[in-house]
């Protein structure tokens, strides 16, 4: 069985500091990816099955003194490999960015993990190749209303051609990304 969906690797990825149980892994997610990514209860349990049954993750019953058994789930080898084979690889669509790319550069940043650079450097060659794509289409377009599309769309990839090389550029190269810095000011401000 093959990971389908984005929200597949966003669990594995919150598996890779440890392992965690249901309540856990939604807790992290909504602290941590609440303003990228959103997760319900029902859909979690569903996902951690079929990640079990791909295997990509393991689970076992913890017992617990005063209180029934909880599930605990942590990554195999398997699951470890994907999760980073899925975080160097570029997101293919525009549309994408707001969730999956952010998510990524999050677990690269929030888990300290190398290959930021080369995602960065994969993802300013895959937006360049949509843009060429894009102008291609508009410039062979007909349709007023179609050229019209075409034309927001390249001005979309336009901004995220310059969003990469400003603003991610400086999050990547100057070790913004490396998470030390995060889990540092992290602590600060949950201290203050």
């Amino acid at each position: 069985m093959k990971i389908s969906t984005a929200t597949e690797f966003v669990i594995l990825g919150s598996l890779m500091p440890g392992s965690k149980h249901g309540y856990e892994i939604m807790q992290f997610l909504s602290s941590a990816l609440e303003p990228a990514w959103r997760v319900s209860t029902s859909q979690l349990y569903l996902l951690l099955k079929r990640l079990e049954l791909a295997g990509m993750v393991h689970s076992s019953l913890e017992s617990q003194k005063t209180r029934p058994s909880k599930r605990v789930y942590g990554l195999t080898n398997q699951g470890k490999k994907v999760f980073v084979q899925w975080l160097q690889t570029p997101v293919e669509h525009a549309r994408d960015f707001r969730t999956e790319f952010l998510t990524k550069l999050f677990f690269c940043h929030h888990l300290g993990l190398p290959g930021a650079d080369k995602l960065l450097d994969r993802q300013i060659t895959a937006i360049e190749q949509l843009k060429r794509r894009v102008h291609e289409r508009k410039k062979a377009e007909d349709d007023v209303f179609m050229a019209l599309v075409y034309g927001f769309k390249k001005h979309t990839i336009e901004s995220l051609l310059t969003w990469l090389r400003q603003d991610v550029h400086t999050f990547v190269k100057e070790g913004i990304c490396d998470g030390s810095t995060a889990v540092t000011k992290r602590a600060k401000k949950k201290h203050s």
